[in-house]
């Protein structure tokens, strides 16, 4: 797991309790957004004993925010700035 990896925040499961869907429903919803990570996985990082890492919690942090704006909630979840795979790296001259 990355470096850059973190157990959900209070807010992630708060949206979750917001958003009013079951496990399942927000798998589903997260895969269907391009999440990569099995149902069990999910769970664990719901449960708050599993790391993910910022862009597959950032791909979680859209589906809650777009059921909350469904309901007519403002967004809840913030999202994690990815850790960037050209740090340290120069740019050739052009």
């Amino acid at each position: 797991m990355p470096a850059s990896a973190a157990p959900a925040c209070g807010l992630t499961l708060v949206a979750w309790r917001m958003a009013d869907l079951t496990s399942p429903e927000l798998w589903w919803r997260y895969i269907g957004l391009g999440g990569n990570l099995v149902p069990d996985a999910l769970a664990d990082y719901l449960a708050g004993t599993a790391r993910w890492p910022a862009v597959e919690h950032n791909v979680l942090a859209q589906v809650l925010n777009e059921r909350l704006w469904d309901l007519g909630c403002p967004t809840l979840v913030p999202y994690r700035p990815p850790k960037s795979r050209m740090h340290g790296t120069r740019r050739a001259p052009g």
